[in-house]
């Protein structure tokens, strides 16, 4: 029988009121979620045009070469944000069995858009490594990335000085696929590595996270039959790795 991982106040033994405040939480959240979706629907219209008038503009022939260089960037801007928030909706849309197969290193590469913002606010350096020959996955395209965003998150969370945050894909020797989450951040404590993927565990500060984040995780990955597992010591960063195996013929 498939694993939820949705758990009840009577799973996880908490008091009424941590679990209610958690429903609040989560309703808060969805209903952000929600304004959010509107919003950068009202964003696109207007972006679809300044992205139209530009490249009608670039095909005038004796603009001054300033002004081409700045409608130019004006364009590039645009676009960029018209694919981030491209990006967010298709991370918000409901992932279905049957959507068709997941490109792995495309998913990953949209994550690393998504995070961009937040990536250069914190000064962290964002590298990504692709190798060929890498499979799809049959499905699940929404669910990798929601894990995938999420372990960048947290990476970019602890990395409060700057530092560089590695996002690879490559084949593995039995013919699967894998992907590598690295940070250089302060590294997780060997007494409580083991404990990081437990439900409502956290070491974030009040209010900056529900401790669910990499317990969900774990078990998308594992209804994509893929695995998650995680390398750190202090002072070394860490690495968190999703495995698929070879998709079935």
């Amino acid at each position: 029988m498939k694993k939820s991982i949705l758990a009840t106040a009577a799973d996880t033994a908490l008091p009424d009121k941590t679990f209610l405040d958690l429903l609040a939480f989560n309703e808060k959240m969805a209903e952000l979620g929600r304004i959010s979706a509107g919003i950068i629907h009202e964003v696109n219209t207007p972006l679809c045009v300044i992205i139209s008038a530009a490249q009608l503009v670039l095909q005038e022939e004796g603009m001054p070469e300033a002004a081409l260089e700045l409608v130019e960037r004006i364009h590039l801007e645009a676009q960029r944000l018209s694919q981030m928030t491209r990006g967010i909706l298709t991370f918000a849309r409901p992932d279905s069995d049957s959507s068709g197969e997941t490109d792995i290193c495309q998913t990953v590469h949209e994550v690393v858009t998504l995070i961009n913002y937040e990536s250069g606010k914190r000064s962290v350096r964002v590298i990504e490594e692709y190798e060929d020959h890498i499979p799809s996955l049959p499905s699940g395209g929404s669910r990798l990335k929601q894990v995938v965003l999420n372990l960048a998150m947290n990476a970019l969370q602890a990395m409060e000085e700057g530092g560089e945050l590695t996002l690879s894909c490559s084949p593995d020797v039995a013919g699967g696929a894998v992907i590598r989450i690295s940070d250089t951040g302060p590294g997780i404590p060997p007494e409580i590595v083991e404990l990081i993927f437990d439900p409502f565990y956290t070491t974030k500060r009040e209010g900056e996270g529900t401790g669910l984040g990499l317990f969900v995780s774990r078990n998308l990955v594992e209804e994509l039959h893929g695995s998650l597992t995680v390398q750190s010591l202090p002072g070394t960063g860490s690495r968190f790795t999703i495995t698929f195996p070879q998709p079935a013929l």
